[in-house]
């Protein structure tokens, strides 16, 4: 089963079943100015350095492992080619079935089902085996069925902060980038009385007093897991702009890297009765 979103002027709702990406604030042909033009707006001064390591959120993983680059062409092709030629459409979603006794059938595209065999592969020395055995079940466990997303950003286009939805989405979300990287950052409220255990060393950006904030740059091919505490009591969006500032890499100076057209595809667990689309929410 598939669903696709149509573009919108308009921001996406927070927790929306879509997650639909925010649009431009301006046309695209007004956003892509030059790239002095961008730098004096948005200078090192005025905005905040991304981070090319992961941040001590627990349940949050970024690996340095990244998509063999022919896949990740063909995947982006596909996508492309099967979802994508309607210029109206900014998004996919694919709905798997749960997989029973003597079966392998899940439902999902056989692109999808050869991407995520090879996702296990790659992040099976990456994660810690609790992390693992939630994003890929020994065939014992219980059987789920999958969502997968396809959400085509533009240079220039965001997302708001959300979590995603707690009575659709299980525990366990794995994503990646294709096509071009991007900074996703992450919010967490806090108490007055401070960080809840991250030391002074570590203290992110704060935004506010009660609300600790990080940015992850996320470049193209890579791979993000979050779980847990990540999973559920932080936010995750991404800003709509066309340049992102971040850290350079082997310990240089800051860079502006130009933001291309991206495709994330991300895969969700439905929690049962979450594939039923258009259902009241129990």
């Amino acid at each position: 089963m598939s669903i696709c979103a149509e573009s919108s002027g308009s921001l996406s709702a927070v927790d929306s079943l879509f997650d639909e990406p925010t649009k431009p604030a301006k046309p695209l042909n007004q956003a892509l100015r030059t790239s002095g033009e961008r730098r004096s707006s948005f200078s090192p001064k005025t905005v905040s350095l991304a981070s090319r390591t992961v941040p001590p959120i627990p349940g949050l993983f970024a690996p340095k492992v990244r998509l063999p680059l022919a896949l990740a062409d063909e995947l982006m092709q596909t996508s492309m080619n099967k979802y994508f030629r309607q210029g109206s459409v900014n998004q996919v979603m694919l709905f798997g079935r749960a997989l029973t006794s003597g079966t392998d059938e899940s439902g999902l595209p056989l692109f999808l089902t050869e991407l995520l065999s090879t996702i296990s592969q790659l992040l099976l020395p990456e994660l810690p085996a609790r992390t693992y055995a939630l994003l890929f079940p020994s065939p014992d466990a219980p059987v789920r069925a999958r969502q997968a997303i396809l959400n085509l950003y533009h240079p220039g286009e965001g997302i708001s902060p959300h979590v995603d939805l707690l009575n659709r989405f299980g525990d366990g979300i794995v994503g990646i980038s294709l096509g071009s990287g991007c900074v996703m950052s992450f919010w967490k409220e806090t108490s007055e009385e401070g960080h809840r255990g991250i030391s002074d060393v570590q203290a992110p950006e704060v935004r506010s007093k009660d609300e600790e904030h990080w940015k992850l740059y996320l470049p193209e091919r890579s791979i993000i897991v979050l779980s847990e505490e990540a999973r559920y009591e932080w936010k995750h969006g991404i800003q709509g702009q066309t340049e992102d500032f971040v850290e350079g890499e082997e310990g240089h100076e800051g860079e502006w890297i130009t933001r291309g057209v991206r495709l994330s595809i991300t895969f969700r667990w439905l929690l049962p009765g979450a594939e039923i689309v258009g259902e009241p929410d129990q």
